[in-house]
């Protein structure tokens, strides 16, 4: 939902009601489990979250929150075993600070046993691994260090190749007050990172970079369902022990921290964006309201919005999500951009989805 407002439950409850009105598209795939994680008890300094550090990109990077000690681990793990001919592991902030040659870097083929492979000489460690089968690279401090651990850049050459995070995410979860939801709790803190970068591609503008952190907190309550400030999304636990299926609430949230929109959009449009990210392109299969194309208008936010929005990229404009995302990111929406995008007035075009419903 919007930020800095909460949802409550009767609203939700009459969006998700049975009977339906759906855009014949075709169901999209759900992403594949991450082929690599990131596993580190290290904190991390602001955004310079650990995905950072296999990203493609060698002007970001992973940085702890502290000086390393000895011990302190960094592992990439593949879900699969890869074939290796080489790897690399850049140290150090891109101005060549934070430089750590105080460890070793490892490679292991089950993900448990872990053979030293290279060790760092200023900042740059690499190794030919002749094509050995790789499940994990770890980056293993060998001594207290004054310096805080930076990796640039974790370079796999392996067959067969190993995606990077095009949106590093690293989300933050508070559970404190609700011990007892542990495990669903961390079922839902994967699934909005496996998700996150489905949202950032489809909401994707040019200069926009999605927030790297996430803090998703779970509160116990009934003041909502949930609500997103920023980055923060909070989470209500009598809602979601009522209704565990519920993942798509999160989702919502999410797609509102990678909208990110200065103040001035209108309010329906964020709200649809959001449900249409949720109901058309993560849960397509969820039931919908059945709508009384009377009673509706494309203010009414949320689903109807998002059927409306569902309904253009069909029949109008495939992008236009992304087009009217854009537009809001940069602070220059005005209602003028359907005709801009489709040819036709905002009006003409409700008009034509109100009577595309009374066909069906």
């Amino acid at each position: 939902m919007e930020r800095g407002k909460w949802l409550t439950v009767s609203a939700v409850a009459l969006m998700v009601s049975s009977a339906t009105w759906a855009a014949e598209t075709p169901t999209p795939k759900p992403p594949a489990a991450p082929p690599v994680i990131i596993e580190t008890a290290l904190s991390a300094a602001g955004d310079h979250v650990p995905q950072c550090a296999f990203d493609g990109k060698p002007d970001t990077y992973f940085q702890s929150a502290g000086p390393v000690k000895a011990g302190d681990t960094f592992t990439l793990r593949l879900c699969q075993p890869a074939r290796a001919k080489r790897v690399e592991v850049l140290m150090g902030r891109s101005d060549g600070t934070d430089l750590f040659d105080a460890g070793v870097v490892e490679v292991s083929a089950d993900g448990q046993a872990f053979e030293q492979v290279a060790r760092p000489e200023s900042g740059t460690a690499k190794a030919d691994l002749a094509g050995r089968a790789v499940q994990a690279v770890r980056v293993r401090a060998t001594a207290d260090g004054a310096a805080r651990l930076a990796i640039r850049e974790i370079t796999l050459d392996a067959q067969p190749p190993v995606p990077v995070f095009k949106y590093p995410i690293q989300v933050r979860l508070d559970y404190t007050e609700v011990p007892e939801m542990k495990d669903w709790c961390e079922r839902t803190r994967r699934l909005v990172e496996q998700w996150y970068p489905v949202i950032a591609e489809v909401l994707a503008s040019e200069g926009h970079t999605p927030a790297r952190r996430i803090n998703l907190a779970f509160r116990k309550g009934n003041k909502g369902i949930a609500g997103t400030a920023g980055a923060n999304i909070t989470a209500f636990d009598a809602w979601f022990n009522a209704h565990p299926e519920d993942g798509g609430a999160i989702i919502h949230e999410a797609v509102h921290v990678v909208q990110a929109y200065p103040r001035g959009s209108p309010g329906w449009l964020v709200e649809g964006i959001a449900d249409y990210v949720r109901f058309w392109i993560y849960e397509p299969q969820t039931p919908r309201r059945r709508f009384n194309p009377e009673r509706i208008r494309y203010t009414d936010s949320y689903q109807v919005t998002g059927a409306l929005l569902a309904w253009l990229v069909e029949t109008h404009d495939k992008a236009i999500v992304t087009k009217l995302n854009a537009a809001c990111r940069r602070g220059e929406y005005k209602n003028d951009l359907f005709k801009e995008y489709t040819g036709k007035d905002l009006d003409t075009l409700w008009e034509e989805f109100r009577k595309s419903l009374v066909k069906k």
